[in-house]
Parts: structure tokens; C-alpha cells; sequence
């Protein structure tokens, strides 16, 4: 019976995910979610509900507009197989013993977060919307410590009436207070070098709102989840550029920064490199090749050449659903 509610689960997932889309879309165009009723975006026909059924439909009509005959943006079935699979991870982790309150925030929260991972990759925008919904749902979370994960709180009256706040709700505030600040602060701190956005506003709400529903901890651990994921999507991709425009030496630079974390990080997990002479002169050489790759990079930057081309949202959201799954 557990599987058949996890499968469940994945039905609900899917037909949750449908709706995102309707959120996603209409959020960006600023159109209503409720009206006007489903239609082809391209030819503006009013879907029939059998064009509607997530996923299958998309596979039956074989990704084309059954009025036009023009293409179905793939993002439509990704979004409600990915929601489908995330309710059911969710289900399947959480509620096997029954279904209760701490179920639904988790998939309030993560379905924020599909919506806001989204409209970051489509467009590079973060509605304001989206991430305030998610911080009152964290303060709420944990205001009444729905999780369950403490039992430490403090007990005071006010004007004849008992007042408790628990533990989590003071670490959900420290999360909201810390997560937004500082990403506001760095995104401040390399406008002020760079005199141009390094970072969206939009990536400060989702720290903060992820901080007022995990944690500040938690928040914590995203932040540097996220880091390690969208450097190692971004370096690659900075080292293409580079190489495509001819900037040999920042390529080969950046290259044999690589190998050297590499070499040092394996010498020490296999303690080849014991002499204290070559760890600290492994540890100039990365400091030296990082700050002279971080120099140049800036420099592109100053003269219009962005090169962050990889939204941070989504690694913002990876980091949240790692320590959703695995903490």
C-alpha cells in the first residue's frame, strides 16, 4: 500500500506540475493564472481537457499543437515529470508512516521552488512573489515548529497571555535575516568593483527565503552547495569563452589551476605529499593562478563582457533540495 501512495503521490505531482506551468508562464507574461481558461499560446485555441491530461497528452500529440500544428515547448512535460518525481521523493521520504502537516509545507516549498528554478533558467528573473510566499511559509513552518525537530523554546507571558517560540522559529529568522543579507551584500560589493550587476536582487530572496524555511544551518550549507555547483558549471563555461575569443593565457590559467587543486586535493586524501614545503607552495601557486583568473575576470566584466551566463537560482535550489532529501 505504501508504493500505491507513492505513486499517487506521482500523479498528484504531475497534475501539480501542469498548474506550475500555467504559473510560470503567466507570471512572466503577467497575465492572470486563473483567466482567460488553457489555451495554444501560438494560435490562442482553447484547449479541450483531453489536450490537458500532464505528460501524456504532450506524448500523444507527439509535442505539437493539435489546432496549428506548431511545437509544444518541451519545458511543459520537463516541469510535470520533474514535479511528479519530487512529490513522490517527497512522500516516499517523509509520510510512509501517514500523511501530515510537515508533508504539505515540503511540497508547498519544493513547488515554490520548481517555479522560481524556472523563470531563472527561462528568463533570468526571480519574482519578488514567489520568494515572499516561501519566507511566510518558512516563518510559519517553524513558528509553530511543524517539522517537530525541537522540543527547546521559550515561554513568556505578555499582557496575561503565554507566548512560546520555539528554537526553530529564532534560527528560521536568523535563515531570513543572514541568507538575504549576505548575498545583498556580495551582490553590493562586486557592483561597487565591477559598476555592473554581478548578481540579481532575485538571488538574495531566495537565500533568504529558503534561510526562513530551513534554517540559518541550513542556510549555511545551501550557500556553500551552491557555490561548489555553479562553479563547476561556470568554469567550464568561462574557459570556453576564453579559449573561443583567444584569451590563451586565462584559458591555460584557469586549466592548471584545475590540475593543481586536484594534485593537492588527492596528495592529501592519499598523504603522498608529506613535506610542509610543497603543500605551502602548492597552496601559493592556487592562491596566485585564482587571484590572477579572479583579476582578469573582473577586468571582463568592467569592459561589458559578462560572462556569468549561468543564472545562480538554480544552484541556490539544488543546494535546498540536497539538504531537503539528505539532511
Amino acid at each position: 500500500m505504501e508504493w500505491f501512495w507513492v505513486l499517487y503521490a506521482l500523479i498528484i505531482g504531475l497534475c501539480i506540475g501542469s498548474f506550475l506551468n500555467v504559473v510560470i508562464l503567466r507570471g512572466l507574461s503577467g497575465e492572470s493564472i486563473v483567466l482567460p481558461p488553457s489555451h495554444c499560446t501560438s494560435c490562442n485555441h482553447k484547449l479541450a481537457w483531453y489536450d490537458n491530461i500532464p505528460l501524456f497528452s504532450y506524448l500523444f500529440l507527439r509535442g505539437k499543437c493539435r489546432y496549428c500544428g506548431e511545437k509544444i515547448s518541451p519545458q511543459y512535460p520537463l516541469v510535470e515529470l520533474a514535479t511528479g518525481i519530487i512529490f513522490a521523493a517527497i512522500y516516499y521520504k517523509y509520510s510512509f508512516a501517514a500523511i501530515n502537516l510537515k508533508l504539505f509545507f515540503l511540497l508547498a516549498a519544493a513547488s515554490l521552488c520548481i517555479v522560481m528554478t524556472v523563470t531563472d533558467i527561462k528568463e533570468k528573473v526571480i519574482l519578488d512573489l514567489h520568494a515572499y510566499i516561501l519566507m511566510g511559509l518558512g516563518l510559519v513552518y517553524n513558528l509553530f515548529n511543524i517539522a517537530g525537530d525541537t522540543n527547546t523554546k521559550l515561554v513568556f507571558w505578555l499582557y496575561g497571555h503565554k507566548i512560546i517560540i520555539y528554537q526553530s522559529f529564532i534560527y528560521s529568522l536568523l535563515g531570513l535575516i543572514g541568507g538575504f543579507g549576505v548575498l545583498a551584500a556580495i551582490s553590493a560589493i562586486t557592483k561597487f568593483i565591477t559598476k555592473r550587476n554581478c548578481f540579481g536582487e532575485g538571488d538574495a530572496y531566495i537565500l533568504g527565503a529558503l534561510g526562513a524555511f530551513f534554517g540559518i544551518v541550513n542556510a549555511i550549507v545551501i550557500l556553500i552547495l551552491s557555490i561548489i555547483v555553479w562553479g563547476g558549471l561556470s568554469v567550464p563555461v568561462f574557459m570556453y569563452k576564453w579559449f573561443k575569443s583567444k584569451e590563451y593565457k586565462l584559458f591555460f590559467g584557469m586549466l592548471l589551476f584545475i590540475i593543481t587543486v586536484l594534485l593537492f586535493l588527492t596528495g592529501e586524501i592519499l598523504n603522498v605529499f608529506d613535506s610542509v614545503i610543497f603543500q605551502w607552495f602548492a597552496l601559493l601557486l592556487i592562491a596566485s593562478l585564482g587571484f590572477y583568473c579572479c583579476r582578469h575576470l573582473i577586468a571582463s566584466i568592467k569592459n561589458g563582457n559578462n560572462l556569468t551566463v549561468i543564472p545562480y537560482g538554480p544552484a541556490l535550489i539544488f543546494g535546498a533540495f540536497v539538504v531537503m532529501f539528505l539532511l
